[in-house]
């Protein structure tokens, strides 16, 4: 049979009292005694009943990762970050893959409220009201990457302005000109940052920025031509893949086409030279490619990119969960992050410029 709290204090000595402080690091009991009791505990092979620390504790020893899509690298980066700090301290990560579906994410969140989860890290929402559920419930909330529109969360994020600028810069050190940019919208608070911080970086290099050369996946087609991906993703992925061939035959057949293009996200990155090849084109020869968060994978061809530091950012948010479990009175706090320049084979000097 598995040993007791009792058979722990029989065995060191003292009373089950003290064996329960012990587990609870209870900062009265003197380090002799913690000894005594921690040896006890492994020559009995004592497992701590959660359920009944939980009690004592007022905590589950459970933080929420609220994920929009677990097959998205950076995200199960983020992840792993934040597991490492939290199993240090008992806490286990429970992953809720919302697909960025308002229903789901609030099933999540009032699942995570029931079972008085520690805290938990967000990684986008499709209605940011829902983390406002969870403050309510005294969970604290830490957001990565976006924003959660809750003045009582804490951030951690990239300087995604300056990461569009450190693109662009490598872009016309190749001697780049003309520079399209491409995502899946420009509306979110990440990538509204990225478009200033794309505008910033050409004006710094006397380059105007293009209108026309500024492509919204998610703008509608009656406006300029465009198509809601995500909407003929859902109804049909061959035509969609299809439609977006279009867009970028558009965009190279113009009179003055770009030399360039900087996608905001690596799905558009992917779709892109994925189309670019169809055609003939070479990523990094008639048409250089740049994105954000390339897989590390080994891929052909290896994608030029802007990577976040997804660990750090985890490890981060991570920390700044637990210090609002400790002292739920603490200020929010926002920590931002650089990027770093990953050179690859997608870019490369415009065909009118000599390679050095």
């Amino acid at each position: 049979m598995s040993a007791t709290l009792r058979d722990v204090a029989r065995r060191a000595g003292v009373s089950h009292t003290t064996v329960s402080n012990v587990l609870n690091n209870v900062p009265k009991v003197g380090e002799e005694t913690r000894k005594r009791v921690l040896q006890a505990m492994a020559d009995l092979q004592f497992e701590p009943n959660l359920a009944a620390k939980s009690l004592y504790t007022k905590r589950s020893y459970i933080a929420g990762y609220m994920v929009p899509a677990i097959t998205n690298e950076f995200f199960m980066n983020v992840a792993r970050g934040a597991e490492r700090v939290l199993y240090r301290e008992d806490i286990g990560l429970f992953l809720c893959d919302t697909g960025l579906d308002p229903k789901r994410e609030a099933d999540y969140i009032r699942r995570l409220i029931r079972h008085r989860a520690d805290g938990i890290v967000v990684n986008y929402t499709a209605n940011r009201r829902t983390i406002r559920d969870a403050v309510r419930a005294g969970i604290p909330v830490v957001a990565v990457e976006s924003p959660a529109d809750e003045p009582s969360a804490s951030l951690v994020c990239l300087d995604n302005h300056g990461a569009a600028m450190l693109g662009v810069e490598h872009l016309c050190e190749l001697g780049h000109r003309r520079i399209a940019v491409m995502a899946l919208d420009f509306d979110s608070n990440v990538n509204e940052e990225r478009l200033r911080g794309f505008h910033d970086g050409l004006k710094l290099h006397d380059i105007e920025p293009a209108p026309e050369l500024e492509i919204s996946l998610a703008t509608s087609e009656k406006e300029n031509g465009y198509f809601d991906y995500d909407a003929e993703l859902e109804k049909s992925p061959v035509t969609a893949h299809r439609r977006f061939s279009e867009i970028v035959a558009r965009l190279t057949a113009m009179g003055d086409p770009p030399t360039a293009v900087f996608c905001f996200d690596y799905h558009t990155t992917l779709l892109l030279i994925q189309s670019l090849m169809k055609m003939g084109i070479t990523p990094g020869k008639r048409v250089s490619v740049i994105g954000f968060d390339a897989p590390k994978a080994a891929c052909a061809p290896r994608v030029t990119s802007i990577n976040q530091p997804a660990l750090e950012m985890g490890a981060i948010a991570a920390n700044l969960l637990l210090e609002s479990i400790g002292d739920p009175a603490l200020k929010p706090r926002t920590v931002r992050l650089s990027a770093q320049l990953d050179v690859g084979d997608t870019t490369g000097p415009p065909l009118t410029i000599a390679p050095r």
